[in-house]
C-alpha cells in the first residue's frame, strides 16, 4: 500500500512539471540585430520610393493652382507623404554609419546610404514644387502656415544632419586614422537655398497679417524667417500677371526660355590673358569656356544670394559660382569659400569647399 502511494505521488509530480513546461512560452533565440537594421533600412527605402512615385503630376498641380477642391485634397496628402519621405531618407543617412562597421551587409548598406541622399533631395524638390502650387492656389486656403513651418523644419533637420555627417566622415578620413568602412560613404550637397521659402512668401503675400506668426517660430528657423520676409517684399513688388486662360500656349507661360545665358569668364573678358583659376589653384586651360542657362537651381541661387564672388568654368564642362558663407566649424561657425557647380542647364551638380 505504501509503495502504491509513493508511486502515485511521483506520477503526480511528473505530470505537474510537464504541464508547467507546456504552459510556459517557448524560448526563442535572441534576435539577430545585425540583420534588423538592414531590414528596417530596406523597408524605409521602399516606402520613400513609393512616396516619390506618387508625387503630384504636373496636371494635378495646375488644377491645384486653379482651385480644384478634389485636386487640392489629393495633393495635400501627397505633400505630407513627401515630407515624411524626407524624414525617412534622413533617418537612413544617419543610421547607416552607426551599423556599417562590422556589418556583413556593407555593400548593401552603402548603396542604401547613397540612394537615400538622392531620394532626400528629390523628395525635397518635389515637396517644394507642391508647396508652391498649394500656396498660390486660387482657393486661398490650400495650405496653412503651420504646414509650411513643418516643411521648413524637415528641410532644416536634413541640412543639419548632413553637416553633422560630413564632420564625422571627415574625422574618419583623417591621415593616420587607419582603414574605416565610413570612408566608403560620401556626403551629398543639399539644395543651395532652403526650399519652401518661396511658397511661404507667396502664402504670406496673400494672407496679410499672418506674418506676425513668424515671430513665434523656433530660433532654429531664424535664417528661413528672414529669407521669407525678404521674399515677401519681392513678391509684393511683382506686378500681377494677366490670366493666360486655358487656351494660352505653354511656351508663353514659361519664362525660362527667355533667361540669359551666362558665359564663362574667358568668354567675358577676352583681353584679360589666361582664364582665372577655376578652383583656387592652377588657371583653367584655355578653350575650356562654358555657358550655363539661368534656370532651375541656378536661378534660385542667384535670386537668393545675389551675384557670386567669382564665376569660373571647369575643365569638365561645369561652371563654378563661388560664394563665401558661414558653416559649422567644430562648436563655432567659420567663414568658408564654396563653389557651387552647375551644368549647362542650370542644374546644381555638387558643391565644393575651396581650400585656402
Amino acid at each position: 500500500m505504501r509503495h502504491s502511494v509513493l508511486l502515485l505521488g511521483t506520477l503526480a509530480t511528473v505530470a505537474c512539471v510537464a504541464e508547467s513546461r507546456q504552459a510556459r512560452p517557448p524560448e526563442s533565440a535572441a534576435p539577430d540585430r545585425s540583420q534588423e537594421a538592414p531590414r528596417e533600412i530596406e523597408r524605409q527605402r521602399r516606402w520613400t520610393a513609393d512616396a516619390l512615385a506618387a508625387r503630384p503630376p504636373a496636371d494635378e498641380l495646375d488644377a491645384v493652382r486653379n482651385g480644384d477642391k478634389g485636386a487640392i485634397s489629393d495633393t495635400r496628402k501627397r505633400f505630407r507623404r513627401l515630407l515624411t519621405a524626407v524624414d525617412r531618407a534622413t533617418w537612413i543617412r544617419e543610421t547607416v554609419p552607426e551599423v556599417l562597421r562590422g556589418s556583413p551587409n556593407a555593400d548593401r548598406l552603402v548603396d542604401s546610404f547613397d540612394a537615400a541622399g538622392r531620394d532626400r533631395n528629390e523628395a525635397l524638390a518635389a515637396a517644394d514644387a507642391t508647396a508652391r502650387a498649394l500656396a498660390t492656389s486660387r482657393s486661398g486656403n490650400a495650405i496653412s502656415l503651420d504646414e509650411l513651418k513643418r516643411a521648413l523644419q524637415a528641410a532644416r533637420q536634413a541640412r543639419e544632419s548632413e553637416q553633422k555627417l560630413a564632420a564625422n566622415l571627415g574625422r574618419a578620413a583623417r591621415p593616420g586614422a587607419g582603414p574605416d568602412p565610413l570612408q566608403r560613404l560620401a556626403t551629398v550637397p543639399m539644395p543651395a537655398e532652403p526650399p519652401f521659402v518661396e511658397a511661404a512668401a507667396h502664402y504670406l503675400a496673400s494672407h496679410r497679417g499672418e506674418d506676425r506668426a513668424l515671430d513665434s517660430w523656433p530660433p532654429q528657423l531664424a535664417d528661413e524667417r528672414a529669407e521669407i520676409r525678404a521674399a515677401v517684399a519681392d513678391v509684393q513688388l511683382q506686378p500681377e500677371q494677366p490670366d493666360g486662360g486655358a487656351g494660352a500656349p505653354a511656351a508663353a507661360m514659361n519664362d525660362e526660355d527667355t533667361e540669359p545665358i551666362i558665359r564663362g569668364l574667358d568668354a567675358e573678358a577676352p583681353d584679360a590673358g589666361s582664364p582665372p583659376a577655376a578652383d583656387g589653384g592652377a588657371p583653367a586651360p584655355s578653350g575650356t569656356g562654358s555657358s550655363v542657362q539661368v534656370s532651375g537651381d541656378l536661378k534660385r541661387l542667384l535670386s537668393r544670394r545675389g551675384p557670386p564672388v567669382v564665376i569660373a568654368p571647369r575643365p569638365d564642362g561645369l561652371t563654378a559660382f563661388r560664394y563665401r558663407e558661414q558653416r559649422p566649424c567644430g562648436v563655432d561657425q567659420c567663414t568658408v569659400t564654396v563653389d557651387y557647380l552647375f551644368d549647362s542647364q542650370g542644374r546644381l551638380m555638387r558643391s565644393e569647399v575651396v581650400k585656402p
